[in-house]
C-alpha cells in the first residue's frame, strides 16, 4: 500500500526545514566573516613584517606616509606606504582586507586632485587599512599643500608592542565627526572590532563601537564614525584624567603617566 504525505505533514516538513535555515544561515555568514577576519590578520601581519624589513634596510627609519614624485611618463604621482613596501610584501593584495576590499580608491581621488599620475607604480586601485599618522608622518605633497616632515626613526618609540602601525581603516575628507581632511579612520569590519597591527609585528583584534556620527571619505562615500572601545592606551591622552570622547583612530605613540596607559604625539 503506498502512503502519500499529507498537506499537514508537508507543512510541518516545510516549516522544520524553514527553523533550521533560519538556524544554520547565522552561523554560516559568521563562519565566513571569521575567515575573513583571519585572512585579514595575516594580512596586516604581512604588512608589518614587511614595515620592519623596510626599517632594517633603511637604517632603522619607517617609512613616511606620502611623497610627492613622478612617474615613468613624467606625470605627477604618489609614493605611498604600500608602493614603498612593495619590494617586501611580495603580493600587493595584502594591503586589501576581503570583507572590504576597496574600503577607498586612492587613485581616482589622487587624480581628482590634479595627481595625474595616481599611486606611483602602483596595480591596485582600492585599499582597506588605515596608518597610524603619529609614526608615518608626511612627506612633501605639494599639490595638497602638505610639507615634508623628518621620518621617524625607530630609537623615537619607547613601546612598539603598543605601537599600532596600521589597522581597519579609510581615509575621512569631510570635517564631520571632528575629522580632519586625510585624516584616517578606524573601521570595526569584523564582530564589531576591528584588527590591528603593531610594531613589534604581532597582530590582534579590538573591540570598536560605532557613535552614529557620519562623514565622507576622500572618495564622497559615507563614513560612518567608529569608536575604539576596550582596554587600550589609544583611548585617553596622556595627562589628561578622561579619556577621548570617540577615538577614531589609532595615531600617536603609547607612553604611561600617573594614571597609566595613555597615548601621545611623538613629536
Amino acid at each position: 500500500m503506498r502512503y502519500a504525505f499529507t498537506l499537514v505533514e508537508l507543512l510541518v516538513v516545510i516549516a522544520i526545514l524553514a527553523v533550521l535555515a533560519g538556524l544554520l544561515l547565522p552561523v554560516l555568514a559568521q563562519s565566513r566573516e571569521k575567515a575573513r577576519q583571519a585572512a585579514c590578520l595575516n594580512n596586516l601581519h604581512q604588512i608589518g613584517v614587511a614595515i620592519l624589513q623596510y626599517a632594517q634596510d633603511w637604517d632603522e627609519t619607517l617609512p613616511v606616509n606620502a611623497y610627492q614624485a613622478m612617474d615613468g611618463q613624467r606625470l605627477p604621482c604618489i609614493v605611498s606606504v604600500g608602493v614603498a613596501l612593495n619590494p617586501f610584501l611580495g603580493d600587493r593584495q595584502a594591503l586589501r582586507c576581503p570583507t572590504q576590499p576597496d574600503a577607498f580608491e586612492l587613485e581616482g581621488f589622487l587624480r581628482s586632485v590634479g595627481l595625474s599620475g595616481g599611486e606611483c607604480d602602483s596595480p591596485l586601485k582600492g585599499g582597506s587599512y588605515a596608518l597610524n599618522q603619529g609614526v608615518f608622518v608626511a612627506g612633501s605633497v605639494p599639490a595638497l599643500g602638505i610639507p615634508s616632515q623628518k621620518p621617524v626613526h625607530l630609537s623615537e618609540i619607547l613601546y612598539d608592542t603598543e605601537t599600532a602601525t596600521g589597522y581597519d581603516g579609510n581615509v575621512a575628507l569631510g570635517n564631520n565627526c571632528n575629522f580632519r581632511p586625510f585624516e584616517p579612520a578606524l573601521q570595526g569590519r569584523h564582530q564589531e572590532g576591528l584588527n590591528a597591527a603593531f610594531l613589534d609585528g604581532h597582530v590582534k583584534w579590538q573591540k570598536a563601537q560605532a557613535s552614529g556620527c557620519l562623514t565622507h571619505n576622500i572618495n564622497g562615500n559615507p563614513l560612518a564614525e567608529a569608536c575604539l572601545a576596550g582596554d587600550s592606551p589609544y583611548r585617553r591622552p596622556c595627562h589628561a584624567k578622561v579619556p577621548f570622547r570617540c577615538p577614531h583612530h589609532l595615531s600617536g605613540v603609547p607612553d604611561q603617566d600617573a594614571m597609566g596607559w595613555c597615548v601621545r604625539p611623538l613629536r
